[in-house]
């Protein structure tokens, strides 16, 4: 998977990997838009993941677990390396639960850092 260092490109990915049910897929997606020692933080994770492979496994098993689709609902907001974006978790078109990835980047527009803040959590 060719990269392309932009932030929608980045956001895409990123999204796609949490829907996909694909394991392969997975993995290249958050190799394309994570670094390797990416830290990532949820309310549904009881401690941060560490590293690409940690993130697309709670990635997997957040999706066979509960199913439900990942979306940004909004655009980016950000400044030097930090981002702010609004996303929503929906099953069938409900919406299940919504909330703000705040994040930083590497200077390839990668994540460094992912933390998840879930309205009303």
């Amino acid at each position: 998977m060719a990269y392309h260092a932009d932030l929608h490109t980045t956001l895409a990915r990123y999204a796609e990997a949490r829907n996909t049910d694909s394991v392969d897929d997975r993995w290249a997606l958050v190799h394309a838009c994570a670094t390797t020692e990416v830290v990532f933080s949820d309310p549904h994770s009881e401690k941060p993941v560490h590293g690409q492979p940690a993130l697309a496994a709670f990635m997997g098993f957040f999706k066979e677990q509960v199913g439900w689709r990942f979306a940004f609902t909004g655009p980016p907001d950000g400044h030097h390396e930090w981002i702010r974006v609004p996303w929503a978790l929906t099953d069938g078109g409900e919406t299940k639960a919504t909330g703000l990835l705040v994040a930083t980047l590497d200077r390839d527009v990668r994540f460094v850092t992912i933390t998840h803040f879930a309205d009303g959590a």
